[in-house]
């Protein structure tokens, strides 16, 4: 079947009914906050809240040098990840309907194991659901054009001008708001282009309105005005420098004009994964322009540039390993701004 287009997908989900939902999908492309937002969609369909933890299950394939797990004697173990995940996917759902099975990362599939999925998607668990979703683009290989051939399947396109408008309006009207006639591109021109951002932004000023049922252009200065001022062009220049007492003493600000510490979380986490992926497309050939529009970065990229310049692929890595820990701890209970306090410690010392 054609590739389908995200909004062609999400009208079909808006009606879609649990015993019509395909036995498989194939996600890849370069915006991932709508693979995430359309997984959510898929997993809201399927699966009762109460049985949640018993028939929704994610599984992540690793890169070909990732460790899996080590034997006692610390002998390394074959990649058993898609073994596990198909196990699941062709087992019968617990009290229920269906089950949900999300193998994610199905861009790093080993070649060698393109035989195993084959054998699955060619005789699918018609009671399970199992999407795949995968990164920018998907090997140029038989078993990926066969789902293409069998099941839906989408490339989801970074949204620019006019579509990112829309999604704004739209993701406004989810909650009973309506945003002036100019808000939308008022609000792009403050986050740039990357959905997460957008989302954010957008949580805030419907919490910002409260009751009122119109987002105006001056709630979103007052809400939104110093989003770049506070995130991308004071605290992640000096966590890039390295620079403990600056980063400390932005984070003490933010903290004081009443910035939510998961907010604060969530836009470090989301830099540096642009980090992350601007290196890798770079290292990769990649000229350092297309690379910052492909990690997300619209306005300002020769900012962002430097910055992503002073961190190597390493370093980010072990960075992003913190933010999760950090989101853990935060999830877990105690001070939370204490926590994030000690990240900011450990991000400056990270080399």
């Amino acid at each position: 079947m054609p590739i389908l287009k995200y909004y062609e997908l999400k009208s079909k989900l808006r009606t879609l009914k649990k015993s019509d939902v395909s036995p498989v999908y194939l996600f890849y492309g370069m915006e991932d906050y709508l693979k995430d937002e359309t997984v959510t969609r898929l997993e809201n369909i399927l699966i009762e809240p109460d049985m949640h933890d018993l028939n929704y299950s994610v599984f992540h394939l690793p890169s070909k040098n990732e460790k899996q797990f080590e034997s006692p004697a610390g002998i390394m173990e074959k990649n058993v990840v898609l073994e596990n995940a198909l196990s699941s996917a062709d087992s019968l759902p617990f009290i229920s309907v269906k089950k949900m099975v999300v193998i994610k990362n199905i861009h790093k599939l080993l070649e060698s194991q393109d035989e195993l999925l084959k054998k699955y998607i060619e005789k699918p668990h018609l009671s399970t659901c199992l999407v795949l979703v995968g990164g920018d683009k998907l090997p140029k290989r038989e078993i990926f054009r066969k789902i293409e051939k069998l099941y839906p399947t989408v490339n989801f396109y970074n949204l620019f001008g006019t579509q990112i408008c829309l999604w704004i309006i739209e993701y406004a009207k989810n909650f009973d708001k309506i945003i002036s006639s100019d808000g939308p591109e008022e609000i792009l021109k403050i986050t740039g282009n990357n959905l997460f951002d957008i989302k954010n932004e957008l949580d805030k000023l419907i919490l910002y309105v409260g009751n009122n049922s119109e987002i105006e252009m001056n709630d979103i200065e007052c809400c939104c005005g110093h989003f770049r001022e506070n995130t991308v062009f004071e605290l992640m220049p000096a966590l890039a420098e390295k620079q403990t007492e600056t980063a400390i003493k932005i984070l003490a600000n933010l903290f004081n004009s009443g910035e939510d510490e998961y907010m604060i979380l969530s836009q470090v986490a989301d830099r540096y994964r642009k980090y992350l992926k601007f290196n890798e497309l770079t290292e990769s050939g990649v000229d350092d322009g297309e690379a910052a529009l492909r990690s997300g970065v619209k306005f300002y990229q020769d900012k962002f540039i430097t910055d992503a310049r002073k961190l190597s692929i390493s370093e980010i890595k072990i960075s992003l390993s913190k933010i999760l820990e950090t989101d853990i701890k935060m999830k877990s209970g105690g001070n939370s701004k204490y926590h994030i306090e000690r990240l900011f410690f450990d991000l400056c010392q990270t080399h």
